[in-house]
């Protein structure tokens, strides 16, 4: 059981725990009272007669459309509907629940002017896995508001969560399973749950999650090309860490020589070419990029990000609503962008070193790795895979969050893409993950001709794919290979070999 006493007990771990790990939480009670003072001061602001945006408006381009009692009191639920636009498969479940957690410790901040209760039901709906279906396409330039709108909509019983078996269920339908009736929004509430910065970056720090253990694979994979090189180790000397003044740099080298310790094979060349030297320094980009990125993710976890913003100072009189922008985020789409680059640039790399090692000048050994050259057209055909694939990466590559437009009338017009920023990561990563494995078949089949003894990790993970794909001896289509590597770099057993070594 997790107990949050205050808003900054929401760390990475803590989202971790709960949407990956499904662990329980509960708010200290001290706690709600400050949420419900919020509460009041705040119902105190609405009762003098103070507009505020989203509660005594519309929304919008709709937001000098002054509205009466009784519209006032369907706005809550009505926006709930009226924006759930998005399409397609739904984000990971645990970005559904991290959305959840996130907006709760918004709420916790008091500043919000929410109930109580609703931050009661947002804990309940985590611990009894009413998790909402957040469908990934078509979320567009409207922030965060279509998957909140999504999220947010299961309360009162509108839209769809991860039913049995994680097929889709009618929230209606799940709440009544768990004798739960929908949540009877109030006042403010509605537009609470809709805004702010909260899907982002529970899906950016699923998209880490991702591109960590990608890195890892990364290196791993370049360490065997390294070695079916016969690539000098100077690139990878520890003394370099000293010298670079990118900490990254250092990470990867210490990992590389975990790789490669052991390694008797002798070095062909006296230089190998750039491609292989500046691992440390492509891959060390990366490492610090989403080093950054955690820490834009920890920041925004922590951070009021809804509008508008109530200002209290320290007496229900002295209180103010302020029409704010916390809930562009642009800091973390900016460091999203800057990923991408380092992720096509770790992928554009794997590219480059694969056609070093069909080249039988650098590498000594026979051109193309053809076993019976000439019959045989050896990995030539590999190579060609992966420059169609990084093509198409340096495609994706591109900052999507420029191509930010004018919605709403010309009301909303500059928003974030953060979404679709970090959706693209995923397709991404995929792209990456098809180019190291075309890689690693081609470093694995140069290291069998070579022969020698390669460092231990290289060896380690020589002996696990060897158990499933055999040395080419003789041309065989290698696409059912490089798809049996794709399915063995996802398995259990390899991630235990990458966790000693990486």
């Amino acid at each position: 059981m997790i107990t949050l006493r205050q808003p900054a007990d929401l760390t990475w771990e803590v989202v971790e725990a709960v949407a990956y790990d499904h662990a329980r939480l509960e708010i200290d009670e001290p706690l709600l009272v400050r949420v419900e003072q919020g509460r009041a001061d705040f119902l105190h602001l609405i009762d003098q007669g103070v507009p505020c945006y989203g509660v005594t408006t519309g929304l919008g381009a709709l937001a000098n459309t002054d509205l009466t009692d009784a519209e006032r009191a369907d706005l809550p639920h009505n926006m709930l509907r009226a924006r759930a636009a998005a399409i397609g498969p739904p984000l990971p479940k645990p970005v559904a629940r991290a959305t959840l957690v996130i907006r709760l410790v918004n709420f916790l901040s008091g500043l919000d002017g929410v109930s109580a209760d609703l931050c009661r039901f947002v804990a309940a709906r985590l611990n009894d896995d009413c998790t909402p279906w957040i469908p990934g396409q078509g979320h567009g330039i409207a922030a965060d508001v279509t998957a909140n709108c999504h999220a947010f909509q299961t309360f009162i019983g509108e839209g769809f969560i991860f039913g049995p078996d994680n097929h889709r269920q009618p929230a209606a339908e799940a709440l009544a399973a768990r004798g739960v009736e929908p949540y009877r929004l109030g006042v403010k509430e509605g537009l609470a749950l809709l805004s702010g910065v909260t899907t982002a970056p529970a899906y950016a720090l699923d998209a880490y999650r991702c591109l960590e253990r990608q890195l890892r694979l990364a290196t791993m994979v370049a360490a065997v090309s390294m070695e079916g090189l016969a690539a000098p180790k100077d690139a990878v000397d520890p003394a370099l860490a000293a010298v670079s003044a990118e900490p990254g740099v250092g990470v990867m080298i210490a990992v590389l020589q975990r790789w490669l310790a052991g390694s008797r094979i002798e070095a062909v060349k006296f230089q190998a070419p750039v491609s292989y030297r500046v691992t440390p320094q492509v891959h060390g980009a990366m490492f610090d990029a989403l080093q950054q990125l955690r820490q834009r993710i920890e920041r925004g976890l922590v951070s009021f990000t809804d509008n508008p913003l109530m200002v209290r100072n320290g007496s229900i009189q002295g209180g103010r609503l302020l029409s704010v922008g916390l809930f562009h985020n642009q800091h973390l789409v900016n460091q999203v962008e800057q990923v991408a680059l380092a992720l096509a640039h770790v992928g554009c790399l794997s590219e480059r070193r694969l056609h070093r090692l069909l080249n039988p000048t650098i590498t000594g050994l026979p051109p193309q790795l053809a076993a019976r050259p000439g019959l045989d057209a050896g990995l030539v055909v590999a190579h060609k895979a992966s420059l169609g694939l990084a093509a198409h990466l340096r495609l994706l590559a591109q900052p999507i969050s420029l191509a930010t437009g004018d919605s709403s009338g010309g009301q909303e017009d500059y928003m974030a893409l953060t979404l679709p920023a970090i959706a693209r990561l995923y397709d991404m990563a995929d792209l990456v993950t098809s180019m190291l494995a075309y890689e690693l078949l081609a470093g694995l089949t140069a290291l069998d001709q070579r022969g020698g003894c390669p460092g231990d990790g290289v060896e380690a993970v020589r002996a696990y794919v060897r158990q499933v794909i055999p040395p080419l001896e003789q041309d065989r289509s290698p696409g059912p290979d490089v798809e049996q590597l794709r399915q063995m770099l996802d398995s259990s057993a390899f991630r235990a070999v990458l966790d000693i070594f990486g």
